[in-house]
C-alpha cells in the first residue's frame, strides 16, 4: 500500500492569515444575483439503506453482539438499552478525549479509492477497540480532497465510514456513519472541535465533534476531526418527528432560487421532495417586506436568527447565509414543516473583516437578504446577536481552545501526514488567542451593540 510521506507544507513564511483571505462578498452584487487514549478537561452525508445479510441483532462479522443493542434476532425489534447507546454517543463525541480509529483496506480497495474516492469500498475498522471487519469506506471533501497516493506528498485523505454498507443495521452504538475531516484548511487544527462544543454548550442546533487518532493498515495516519455525520440518527437525536426532509448543500450552491434548487440541495434523510423549499422561494418571489408575516409560516424565524447570530458570534462566515453552502436544513413535521438551520463545517471560524472582508452583514443567501432589508427583522437579528455574543462572553472560550490545543499538541507534533509543520500550527494558535478571547466584543462593535 502507499506509504505516508513525512512531509511539511513549506509555506511557513506566512505567520498570519492576512495572505490567505478570500475576496469579500459584495452585498449589492449578491442582491442582483440572488477507546479513548488521551483526555483533558475542556470545561470553562450519506443516506440510504445499507446492503448485506440481515442479522437481527447488531453484530460484527464474527457474530459478537455489539454494545448497546439487544435487538430481537427474529423480529428485528430494538429492545436494547438506549442509555448504553447514549453513553457510547457521548463518549465518542467527547471533545476532551482523542478517539482511536483503525482502518484497514486491501490493495484493491486503495486502488479503487484512488480512482474514484466518492464510491464506497469494503474495508474494516476498529473503533475504540470495537472491531467491524466489514464496513463501507470512501474519501470525502471538495477543496480539502486528498487521495491515498502520496506521490505528491499530500495523502491525508478525509474519510466517510458507513458501518451498515455491507452488514444490515450494523452500528457503533446508535451510529452508522462516521465522518473524519483532515483539517487541511484549519491552521490551528482545532476550530471544529472548539466551535461545535461551544454551540452544544449553548443548546444550538449543530453536530458534535471530537478528535480522532487514525491508523491505516497499521500505519499512523494522523490526527483528525471526528464530526457527527448528518443522517437519520442526527435527526432522531434532535427532533420529536424524524420523518421530515433533511438537506445539505452539494457541489452547487443551495438557495431559494431556481438555480439554487437545481442540484444545490442534497437530500440526507426523508422523502427528498422540494415542496417546502419551493414554498419559501415563492414567498420570496412575491416578498412585500414583512419577513415575519410572510416567511414565518414557512421558516422557524426565531431559530434561523439564532443560527445566524451564532455564526456571527464565532465568525463562521464560510456557509449560509453568507455563502450558499455549508449548511444543514431540516423540515420539521412537528412544526408544520417549518425550516430549521444548522452549520456544517466550522473550520474557518473567528474570521475577521480586515482579513477576508467577511462579517455578519456580508450575506448572499436570499432568505437572509429579505430579513436584512426588513427593519423589524434586522432589529430582531441584532437582539439575537446581542444574546449570542453575551453568552459567548460569559463562556471562557479561550480556556476551551487552550484545552483542545493541549490535548492535541503531541499528535500535531507526531502526525506523519500532517498538513502543516508544528511551528506553523503553534504560530496560528498564538495568533488566534487574543482573537478568540475578545471576539464577542469585536462582533458587538461591528453590530453597534
Amino acid at each position: 500500500m502507499p506509504k505516508a510521506n513525512r512531509y511539511d507544507r513549506t509555506n511557513v513564511g506566512v505567520t498570519t492569515p492576512a495572505s490567505i483571505g478570500y475576496p469579500a462578498a459584495v452585498l449589492t452584487l449578491l442582491l442582483l444575483a440572488c477507546g479513548p487514549t488521551s483526555s483533558i478537561s475542556l470545561n470553562g452525508n450519506d443516506t440510504g439503506e445499507g446492503a448485506g445479510e440481515e442479522t437481527g441483532a447488531t453484530v460484527d462479522d464474527s457474530g459478537s453482539e455489539l454494545p448497546g443493542d439487544s435487538s430481537d434476532t427474529d423480529s428485528g425489534e430494538d429492545t436494547g438499552d438506549n442509555e448504553d447507546k447514549d453513553a457510547i454517543y457521548e463518549a465518542f463525541f467527547d471533545p476532551a478525549v482523542i478517539q482511536t480509529i483503525d482502518i484497514t483496506l486491501d490493495d484493491s480497495a486503495i486502488r479503487s479509492l484512488n480512482r474514484d474516492g466518492g464510491e464506497y469500498v469494503e474495508g474494516g475498522v476498529v473503533i475504540n477497540g470495537q472491531d467491524f471487519p466489514s464496513v463501507g469506506i470512501r474519501l470525502k471533501g471538495s477543496s480539502t480532497y486528498e487521495d491515498l497516493e502520496c506521490n505528491d506528498g499530500y495523502c491525508k485523505a478525509s474519510f466517510k465510514i458507513k458501518t451498515d454498507e455491507y452488514v444490515l443495521d450494523q452500528k457503533y452504538g446508535s451510529l452508522q456513519r462516521i465522518t473524519l475531516n483532515n483539517m487541511t484548511t484549519d491552521y490551528t487544527q482545532s476550530k471544529e472541535i472548539i466551535v461545535y462544543d461551544l454551540l452544544h454548550q449553548h443548546s444550538q442546533l449543530a453536530s458534535r465533534a471530537s478528535y480522532a487518532r487514525v491508523t491505516l493498515n497499521g500505519e499512523p495516519w494522523g490526527l483528525y476531526a471526528n464530526i457527527e455525520s448528518i443522517d437519520d440518527e442526527w435527526v432522531e437525536r434532535r427532533f420529536s418527528d424524524d420523518s421530515g426532509n433533511l438537506w445539505g448543500t452539494g457541489t452547487s450552491y443551495g438557495d431559494f432560487t431556481d438555480s439554487g434548487m437545481r442540484g444545490g440541495w442534497v437530500n440526507k434523510s426523508g422523502a427528498g421532495d422540494l415542496e417546502q423549499i419551493a414554498r419559501v422561494k415563492t414567498a420570496l418571489d412575491s416578498f412585500g417586506g414583512d419577513f415575519f408575516g410572510e416567511l414565518g409560516p414557512l421558516v422557524n424565524v426565531d431559530q434561523f436568527l439564532d443560527y445566524w447570530a451564532w455564526c456571527a458570534a464565532v465568525g463562521n462566515f464560510d456557509g449560509y447565509p453568507f455563502h450558499l453552502n455549508d449548511v444543514i436544513m431540516y423540515e420539521d413535521p412537528a412544526d408544520e414543516r417549518r425550516l430549521t438551520f444548522a452549520p456544517w463545517g466550522t473550520d474557518e471560524s473567528w474570521d475577521q473583516l480586515e482579513v477576508s472582508g467577511q462579517a455578519w452583514y456580508t450575506i448572499g443567501g436570499r432568505l437572509a437578504l429579505a430579513c436584512y432589508y426588513d427593519a423589524a427583522c434586522l432589529a430582531e437579528l441584532k437582539v439575537h446577536i446581542d444574546t449570542a455574543t453575551t453568552e459567548y462572553g460569559d463562556t471562557d472560550v479561550l480556556a476551551m481552545a487552550q484545552a483542545a490545543w493541549d490535548l492535541s499538541e503531541a499528535d500535531v507534533q507526531t502526525d506523519p501526514v500532517r498538513p502543516f509543520t508544528p511551528d506553523y500550527v503553534w504560530s496560528y494558535r498564538d495568533y488566534y488567542e487574543p482573537i478568540i478571547e475578545d471576539y464577542d466584543e469585536y462582533v458587538r462593535a461591528q453590530v453597534g451593540l
